[in-house]
């Protein structure tokens, strides 16, 4: 638990400009040094709830011990985590100081708006899966700015995937916030399903897009790929390199 401030503080570097960050803090834009703070508290309570009931994963980097982040942190649910966002999980990993210094609008943005598209989204794509419960869920991967392009994110899905979820033969889900990382999670197997919405979608900034992928077992398509696709209406974005 030590490093759970050192884990926050690289997420926060690593979605500085990240539509979904914008848009659970946004309220907060008048006042940087709340907004900032807030911010770090949201992440810090993602990374000790899924330390105290799931898993998370660091490449710590060169000189680690002299900076005050890792190089990459990634987050994952389980498939036994059992619930993340109930009360006591709540208070425990901090979640409760940062939804007193975000107020109620951002009370609403993370517990009314971003909690319940996360979990409606999964349950309703993941529901025509017999095998949804063997599902690992990767709620975050980030790297710093300086440590892009080092090869991280292989490294860290290699690890996952080979002493983790294939040996289990299950599926891996994530909702990817820039449509741009779309060919860099379709390299380790991911298949883009679905879009979901933070947000009025036809709002002219207050938003945020989230493009649903799912990996099949052992980085196999997932089964129900296309059949998902053309019930929800899914397009494919252009930039996709494995439709």
């Amino acid at each position: 638990m030590e490093d759970a401030k050192k884990a926050a503080r690289t997420l926060y570097e690593a979605f500085d400009n990240d539509d979904v960050a914008r848009y659970v803090s946004r309220h907060l834009e008048g006042n940087p040094e709340l907004k900032k703070q807030v911010d770090l508290q949201l992440y810090e309570g993602y990374v000790r709830s899924h330390i105290m009931k799931s898993i998370c994963f660091v490449i710590k980097g060169e000189d680690h011990e002299n900076k005050d982040t890792f190089e990459t942190v990634s987050i994952w649910v389980k498939p036994d985590a059992g619930s993340l966002d109930d009360y006591l999980t709540l208070v425990r990993s901090g979640f409760a100081k940062m939804a007193w210094n975000t107020g109620a609008e951002g009370r609403r943005r993370v517990f009314g708006v971003l909690f319940p598209v996360l979990h409606d989204n999964y349950d309703h794509i993941m529901s025509v899966d017999p095998n949804a419960s063997n599902t690992w869920t990767l709620v975050y991967l980030g790297s710093t700015p300086a440590a892009r392009g080092k090869g991280n994110v292989r490294a860290m899905f290699d690890h996952v995937f080979d002493n983790y979820i294939d040996p289990m033969g299950a599926n891996a889900y994530l909702e990817s916030s820039a449509i741009r990382n779309l060919p860099i999670y379709e390299r380790f197997g991911f298949r883009a399903i679905n879009a979901v919405w933070l947000g009025d979608r036809d709002d002219p900034v207050d938003k945020a897009r989230m493009d649903i992928m799912i990996r099949g077992p052992r980085g196999e398509k997932w089964r129900y790929l296309e059949e998902t696709r053309e019930k929800e209406g899914y397009i494919v974005p252009e930039v996709s390199i494995a439709k």
